[in-house]
């Protein structure tokens, strides 16, 4: 586990979250289907070590290519 704050939804409230996106993604054009995948990867990238979601500049510097 990292060194960050734990994060997670209670599992029905997960449920839920996923039922609802798969749902809602068919009737997404294929740029909105793109656009919230690279916002949920954007998210991602942020959370690796060093680059604390809440840090702007986070989004500036070059990535690492692994999450360790």
């Amino acid at each position: 586990m990292s060194a960050h704050a734990h994060r997670e939804l209670p599992p029905p409230a997960y449920v839920a979250l996923k039922t609802e996106v798969v749902r809602a993604a068919v009737e997404l054009s294929d740029e909105q289907l793109m656009d919230l995948a690279d916002a949920l990867h954007s998210l991602m990238r942020l959370r690796r070590p060093g680059r604390p979601i809440g840090r702007p500049d986070g989004w500036l510097e070059a990535e690492s290519p692994s999450f360790r």
